[in-house]
């Protein structure tokens, strides 16, 4: 059976909320962006980016650029329930609709021809469903695979829809610039361009050897970025029980052991909450969001243990700071994300020298745990986490 998987693409998406929520707004350049003199551009719309305005320029310098800037602080619950109303309506038209980042939708149309017609019919009454019922416009692309269906929709105009046929992949890329890929920055394509690879086709005639000493494990993904080959599947949206805690940065911090301090600081309380509603985590997500706006995350699978226990779930969670921690710039902003809940169930160890680090953590914990039931969460801290607290007179 053939593949047609649709990507409807919503351009600035936040913004656009914003003016339709408020329509005395969608008259004037808007920018979304966090209140405070350190704030950068999150999303703007479409007058805005007339003023040359874009995403991740400081606020003062656009408001400097543009004296009639609005500037909206943004409503992330306000953008996830409009966009999970999306995913939730595409879901008429496939059972297979993925929606990983706000304004962004894949959609597996494959097998549905005999009840909705041809796929290109489909994704065009997809983008009258949206602008006639959500007065959203969007751009749609239609292909055999999640990555070409992207690149598509970002070759038309909004209205429009743009359809690579079954075998044309490489011939559709062919003539991109490389910064069309997905995943491909500005830095990546400028090291590219240093060997005189500007095109998609440059890029794909090339062998994994010569590109191996460059860019190293990378290589054989750009090539298949290139190459137009994706065989990811859509995976359909899912809404799971998550404890997300989220922490702004006084101040722009670059320290890491200040930035190791917080995230210790946000497992204790993800931890004492977690205990309290009798629940251990299979899974956690770090996010970072650096001074620039540029905003990083990586996730990883919690190691199973019968108790949740602050330094153990703080391992975890210091590898996937460690790892996403890599830029030399400032971070603003902190979130950890708790997931995949299930019930603690504890297991006696086979031999008693095996659960001897273990029970010595749990007695520490149901000891730090008594002393703050009965005298508060910060009467008791660890010493890790002193330069988290030297800001509060600790």
């Amino acid at each position: 059976m053939e593949r047609a998987v649709v990507h409807l693409h919503v351009p600035d998406f936040c913004a656009v909320l914003e003016g339709l929520r408020d329509p005395s707004r969608a008259r004037r350049p808007l920018v979304v962006a966090d209140p405070g003199g350190r704030a950068v551009i999150l999303a703007l719309n479409p007058l805005a980016r007339r003023e040359g305005i874009r995403e991740g320029m400081p606020c003062a310098v656009a408001l400097r650029r543009c004296r009639a800037l609005q500037v909206v602080p943004p409503d992330r619950a306000f953008y996830r329930h409009a966009h999970e109303t999306l995913l939730r309506d595409l879901g008429a038209f496939s059972p297979l609709v993925e929606g990983g980042a706000l304004g962004r939708y894949f959609v597996d149309l494959s097998g549905t021809r005999r009840l909705w017609g041809p796929a290109t019919d489909t994704a065009c009454r997809m983008e009258e469903h949206f602008l006639h019922r959500h007065r959203l416009a969007t751009r749609a692309g239609l292909a055999g695979n999640k990555l070409v269906s992207q690149v598509a929709a970002e070759c038309v105009g909004v209205g429009d829809v743009s359809w690579v046929f079954p075998g044309g992949e490489r011939t559709f890329l062919h003539g991109l610039s490389v910064e069309a890929l997905p995943g491909v920055g500005a830095k990546t394509a400028g090291r590219l361009m240093d060997f005189n690879i500007r095109k998609v086709g440059d890029l794909a005639a090339l062998s994994p050897g010569e590109l191996l000493p460059v860019f190293g494990g990378h290589a054989p993904r750009l090539l298949r970025l290139a190459r137009g080959e994706d065989d990811l599947p859509v995976v359909p949206f899912e809404k799971e029980a998550t404890l997300r805690l989220v922490r702004d940065l006084e101040r722009d911090e670059i320290d890491r052991d200040r930035i190791e301090a917080l995230l210790f600081d946000l497992t204790e309380e993800g931890g004492w909450i977690l205990r309290r509603r009798n629940r251990i985590p299979g899974r956690v997500l770090v996010e970072v969001r650096y001074a620039d706006g540029v905003e990083v995350q990586v996730a990883r699978d919690v190691k199973p243990m019968g108790q949740v226990l602050d330094r153990l779930l703080f391992e975890t969670v210091r590898d996937c700071a460690r790892s996403v921690i890599r830029r030399r710039v400032a971070v603003r902003r902190i979130a950890v994300t708790w997931s995949r809940f299930r019930v603690p169930l504890r297991q006696l160890a086979l031999f008693p020298e095996a659960g001897w680090a273990e029970g010595r953590e749990r007695r520490i914990q149901a000891a730090l745990d008594a002393v703050r039931r009965r005298y508060g969460r910060q009467a008791v801290f660890w010493g890790v986490t002193i330069c988290g607290h030297a800001g509060e007179g600790a």
